[in-house]
């Protein structure tokens, strides 16, 4: 179970630093919310990219064979580094 502070000290900064935006330049602001929308979007094709390559292999599934910490390691960096990934090649492209 995670701390419930760090989660909202993070939603607090990000709120902060988007008011600090907000009064410096206020036609940014669209602009933050569609690259926001757009590297949301990019985790999630991520994440279904993954599923669908691998659907025997998830992190949170516990086979006969998974059951060796290094194997199921090496499943969550493989989904880790697809997602991050798509949300390079997103961000980047557009």
């Amino acid at each position: 179970m995670q701390n419930p502070i760090n989660r909202s000290l993070f939603v607090l900064v990000t709120l902060l630093l988007l008011g600090m935006v907000f009064i410096i330049s206020p036609a940014q602001i669209p602009v933050i919310i569609f690259k926001a929308s757009l590297v949301s979007l990019a985790a999630i094709l991520g994440y279904w990219i993954d599923y669908l390559l691998f659907p025997h292999m998830r992190p949170g599934v516990i086979d006969k064979i998974e059951k060796d910490p290094i194997i199921r390691a090496s499943i969550a960096i493989r989904r880790a580094i697809i997602i991050f990934g798509t949300i390079l090649g997103i961000s980047m492209a557009l």
